[in-house]
């Protein structure tokens, strides 16, 4: 082992570049397992993730092929598909107790919003997130220091679609166009949000837009169920106000 050290500076640094290679190629595998393991834990669904690929060089990152499935008791396939994501950190800003995200981008997302009698299932899966409650860390002595806080100079919602759908008719609907999304500065003002928070106003601006397809295409739903028997159609007018109601 002794030998080791007299490869001098030069090989020192040839390792310590190997190194650094080798950890940016596992961070993507580490944080689609993350994902893969807290995920269903945070929505009770299932969550599935292709690849990650994250920098530590420019800070910037893709995320491609997240799958997260429906709460129990819905029939359609899953909640949401996001095809890719786009993300950008300030480096810089990991030493502070507040992270700045410079972006996060979601293009191609499809979204399937789907009613019930006792709500939608993008109602469950937000009331999911936000009741999600990790184990308590063994008791401590108090650290000094402030809590880690984020602040996300831009989050957007482009090329994303809506799959319609009733419980009462196994989930199958129609397809529209999702709005697209854009905010900006979230936790600028207060200087900064806890990770929850800006995940709570995030899903908050997606269910919204959803809702907004939703509401503006009741039309279309009622026409797709035409030649359906009266039990259905009644069960569509009973959830009728789920899709924002008579326009």
């Amino acid at each position: 082992m002794k030998k080791l050290f007299f490869y001098g500076l030069g090989a020192c640094l040839t390792v310590g570049l190997a190194v650094l290679v080798v950890m940016v190629l596992k961070l993507g595998t580490l944080v689609k397992t993350a994902v893969e393991t807290l995920g269903p834990k945070v929505t009770r669904t299932e969550v599935r993730l292709k690849s990650v690929t994250l920098s530590p060089f420019s800070g910037s990152g893709k995320i491609r092929g997240l799958f997260i499935g429906n709460p129990a008791g819905f029939k359609s396939g899953s909640a949401f598909k996001l095809d890719s994501v786009r993300v950008s950190v300030d480096l810089k800003s990991l030493r502070t107790d507040r992270v700045f995200i410079k972006e996060i981008v979601v293009d191609g997302p499809e979204v399937t919003y789907e009613g019930s009698l006792s709500g939608s299932n993008l109602a469950r899966l937000q009331k999911n997130v936000e009741s999600y409650a990790p184990a308590a860390p063994e008791p401590k002595e108090a650290e000094p220091g402030k809590p880690m806080k984020v602040e996300i100079g831009l989050f957007k919602v482009t090329n994303g679609k809506v799959n319609l759908g009733l419980s009462a008719l196994g989930g199958k609907g129609v397809t529209v166009p999702l709005p697209d999304i854009e905010l900006r500065d979230i936790g600028r003002e207060s200087g900064g949000v806890s990770a929850d928070e800006a995940a709570k106003k995030m899903l908050g601006a997606l269910n919204g837009a959803a809702l907004k397809a939703a509401g503006g295409s009741s039309s279309l739903l009622k026409s797709g169920t035409d030649a359906l028997d009266g039990a259905k159609k009644a069960a569509l007018g009973a959830v009728k106000g789920i899709f924002g109601g008579t326009k």
